[in-house]
This record gives C-alpha cells, structure tokens and sequence, in this order.
C-alpha cells in the first residue's frame, strides 16, 4: 500500500528544535551539574567530573565523546532525586537574566499560532528539558535515553544517542511513527553538530553564534537567526 503524505507549506506538521544555545542561552547539562554539586555533598563526585572537564573539553572536543563521558557521572544517582533535581534547577536558571533566547522563542511560538508542533531534539536528558518544554508548550522530547536498573542510573545511555548522526536517527523514528515525511518538516539549530539533522529536514534555520554553522547556513541558502536582538 502506497501511503501518500501533503508536503504543503501549510501542511508542515513538526519543528524540530535543538535546545542548548539555540532556545535557551546556558548549556542544560553542565548548568545542571554545577547546581547538583552545589546542593549535594559529594566532594570526590565533583573532583572527578571536573577533572573530566579540564581534560576533555576544549575547542574541537567531540561532542558525542562528551556526552558519554558527562552520563558517566549519574552513575548510581536515583532517578527519582534526578527528576526533583531537574525542577529545582529549572526555577533556579529561568530565574536567571535572559535564560531563553528571545527571538528564537518567537519562532517556536510563531510555528504553535500556524498549527506546527515543535519538538525538542537534544543531547540533554529529560529532567531537565521537561520542565522548559512545559512552560514552552511543547509535548514531544527527543533527548539521550538514560539506562535505569533498579531505579539508578548505571552512567549508560540507551541508543540512539541524540548528538550528530544521532539527531537525525532519532527524528527519522519518530517521524516513521508519525507518518510524516522529514521533507514536511523544519529544523533549528546552532551547532556544527546540528548538522545532520538541518540537512535531513526540509527547511533549516540556523542560531547564530554557534559553533561553525553559519558557514554552511550560507553555503545552503539556510535563513539565519540571531539569538538576541541586535
């Protein structure tokens, strides 16, 4: 049977956003990790994980390296203080000056008013986005998948792994479920390794300000937003 989709401007169906530095102006997951160490007491945890830092993030570090790496860390913590925590730190970073990138916000909004549904595509964790995808009215999370054995985290991730190539996985699952092609869909992004998926949807924004993405923004034709009004 041959299933036939609208691929009509007015009929686009989602809008694929990544989340760090693009909606939002601070990195979730190392945000998330300094305010953890600041309210727990776990001195030989935080020497670790910012030794891991030093080390390992730098310029041209592999993102999908350092994801792994920064999991590792939620080894044996509960699941459920994770989930608490995500809410804490939530009302702690929006209390923050300029948490979200306002005219990127804008567009997410704009994209609700004409019947598009945004979904998130992160290398975050769930904890965290969820409480922003609930003030933004966004129902649908694409994030890293963290292993969970007898309500603990092992510092594993489930695949697929939602930085790079990964992006573009997980979006092509949940569009198979849908029925949607990714041609119908758009996608922002800031990142270099946002990459993937820019060029697997039918239209791309670029964030400016990230890491080597303009260039091909460029390149592409892609329309280029800035993270603040200038």
């Amino acid at each position: 049977m041959t299933v036939m989709f609208k691929t009509a401007e007015s009929d686009r169906r989602f809008v694929f956003f990544d989340v760090d530095d693009t909606l939002i102006s601070v990195k979730s997951m190392l945000s998330f990790q300094e305010y953890w160490y600041r309210t727990r007491s776990d001195k030989e945890g935080e020497t670790r994980y910012r030794d891991d830092l030093q080390k390992h993030m730098h310029e041209h570090a592999c993102w999908n390296f350092l994801n792994r790496l920064y999991y590792r860390h939620f080894a044996g913590r509960c699941e459920l203080d994770v989930t608490r925590m995500g809410r804490e730190w939530f009302a702690w970073a929006r209390a923050q000056p300029d948490f979200y990138h306002a005219p990127v916000v804008e567009e997410l909004r704009t994209h609700q008013r004409a019947g598009r549904e945004a979904v998130f595509v992160s290398g975050s964790f769930h904890a965290v986005l969820k409480p922003i995808a609930d003030e933004l009215g966004v129902r649908r999370i694409l994030c890293t998948r963290l292993e969970v054995v007898n309500g603990q985290y092992t510092g594993e991730i489930r695949p697929p792994q939602t930085i790079g190539d990964g992006k573009v996985e997980a979006v092509q699952q949940f569009l198979a479920q849908q029925g949607v092609p990714a041609q119908a869909c758009d996608a922002y992004g800031d990142d270099l390794s946002d990459l993937p998926m820019l060029k697997a949807v039918g239209k791309a924004v670029v964030v400016g300000g990230g890491r080597g993405l303009v260039p091909y923004a460029q390149e592409y034709g892609w329309r280029i937003v800035q993270p603040a009004l200038i």
